[in-house]
């Protein structure tokens, strides 16, 4: 009988959160028409630094740009024992990175930048470094940098469907949302550029909101959670990684009378 109870007792507050949770998300006000807001993020990014490489200094600037044609990058590479190297390509956001893409047949075609403090390591997968083993670091150059607004409208629908409009060119993403305790979350699906678009080929968003002092007129974004797929090094089985971005401030969503 003891047992009993103590199972019993152990059972009751898992089963009492859950409860709980079920009855805060149901006695809140859902969420019915459209939102519109804007959230701020990087529109031109310009990143500096050198490189030791055969005893000398080299410079390296990056720049990346969030352009209505895509994520867009360019590098140059400026050294002493080599003429000026100039590549385009593109780029992408990744866990805490940022991926860059050269395809102009040169080798290395991939770059990654990683936040380090107040610095960034500029690595390519073979490995990039100093003559002394150490990181190549590269800084933002915060006044050639510059940060725009771009808007964000989430139309809810029926049957908890809804629709987000965002970025420059307020692409329509469809999907659903739910709550999470008394967070709204929204996942909607992005197909990637890919020749077969099959299931499991698409990205995932996934957007965090909260009511404004629990009222149905406004809301505040969180967070924005990506799932992206990417196939293993033998190219047989696709697999999720994510990324998320927090927003600061916790932009605010306006309902649209």
């Amino acid at each position: 009988m003891n047992d009993i109870n103590l199972l019993m007792k152990r059972l009751s507050k898992p089963l009492f959160i859950f409860h709980f949770l079920f009855f805060v998300s149901c006695g809140l006000e859902e969420p019915v028409g459209s939102y519109e807001g804007s959230i701020k993020d990087w529109a031109y990014e310009h990143f500096e630094g050198t490189i030791m490489a055969n005893g000398k200094g080299g410079y390296i600037t990056l720049v990346l740009r969030n352009t209505p044609d895509g994520l867009l990058s360019h590098m140059t590479f400026d050294h002493p024992d080599s003429k000026k190297i100039e590549r385009k390509g593109k780029w992408d956001v990744g866990d805490g990175e940022r991926v860059i893409r050269f395809n102009d047949g040169r080798e290395p075609s991939e770059f990654f930048l990683i936040k380090r403090g107040v610095r960034f390591a500029f690595q390519s997968k073979d490995g990039l470094s100093n003559d002394d083993s150490s990181p190549v670091l590269l800084m933002r150059n915060e006044g050639l940098s510059r940060k725009t607004s771009y808007p964000l409208k989430i139309s809810f629908e029926q049957d908890r469907k809804v629709a987000v409009e965002r970025g420059v060119t307020m692409e329509t993403l469809k999907g659903e949302w739910k709550w999470a305790g008394d967070k709204i979350v929204i996942s909607v699906e992005l197909l990637g550029d890919l020749e077969n678009k099959n299931q499991g080929d698409s990205e995932t968003y996934k957007f965090f909101l909260e009511l404004d002092n629990k009222s149905s007129d406004c809301l505040r974004l969180e967070k924005l959670v990506v799932m992206k797929p990417f196939l293993t090094k033998e190219g047989t089985k696709r697999q999720n990684w994510m990324s998320s971005v927090t927003f600061p401030g916790k932009p605010k969503l306006s309902k649209v009378l």
